[in-house]
């Protein structure tokens, strides 16, 4: 095969990679933001764990303070019966004290749910704060990770450029110029191995003749239908 095809292969296999290592580069700040995110994500949920417990402990105090001011109404009213001058009086004065009581039993209930309530939230919040402090933990380190990988691909990619430059300082500039174009046109992919006579960038059939000029030659063909630039090898066009 002439050195020509191969330089053009080789120049399409860097393009290749150093494609992949933009897109690699690319996706990398796009991680660190979805990580983050995540992560600001699971503070909020820690802040409305600790917003629900605050709120569940004031309202125990709260309830607590009814329950305490009511229990002081109580004791006054009963201190009252003493001083009622009519059997009516004393009735209604017995079912306000009565109807206080039900009251505080309610209050009670309320109380006895709260805690309940306040110990299911202080654990959450525990855990909460774990979890809060094991992604931030993570994402440090994560982040720290992908960095490094930014900078081996900027390493790895100014290497693959290099090489690609001396490759393309090598081609006549108008074969360099037939290639750039064509992987404008074409997504990138400006040169294809042939496969059992199939051009693998549009999947048509390759005249045979076209492949054996090819083989023969070493000289530039394109595919008639998407005008890529084929390279063929010899064992697999038997």
């Amino acid at each position: 095969m002439d050195l020509l095809l191969h330089m053009l292969l080789s120049l399409q296999q860097l393009d290749d990679k150093l494609s992949s290592f933009g897109q690699k580069k690319k996706e990398i700040p796009e991680r660190i933001h979805a990580m983050k995110h995540a992560f600001e994500e699971e503070k909020k949920r820690l802040e409305e764990q600790r917003q629900r417990l605050q709120e569940a402990l004031l309202k125990q105090k709260q309830l607590e303070k009814q329950l305490q001011e009511s229990a002081e109404e109580r004791k006054a009213k009963q201190k009252k019966l003493l001083d009622v001058k009519t059997n009516e009086e004393y009735k209604a004065l017995l079912k306000e004290i009565e109807y206080a009581k039900q009251a505080d039993s309610g209050t009670e209930d309320k109380i006895l749910t709260l805690f309940e309530e306040i110990d299911t939230c202080e654990k959450a919040l525990k855990q909460a704060e774990i979890s809060v402090q094991e992604g931030e933990k993570k994402l440090q380190e994560e982040t720290r990770l992908l960095e490094n990988e930014v900078i081996e691909i900027d390493r790895e990619h100014r290497l693959l450029q290099n090489e690609r430059e001396k490759i393309a300082a090598d081609l006549a500039p108008d074969v360099l110029a037939d290639y750039e174009k064509i992987r404008t046109r074409r997504s990138g992919l400006a040169v294809v191995t042939v496969r059992q006579e199939v051009c693998p960038g549009c999947h048509m059939q390759v005249p045979p003749q076209t492949i054996n000029e090819v083989l023969q030659t070493g000289e530039i063909r394109h595919c008639p239908f998407c005008m890529r630039i084929l390279y063929c090898e010899l064992e697999e066009s038997a």
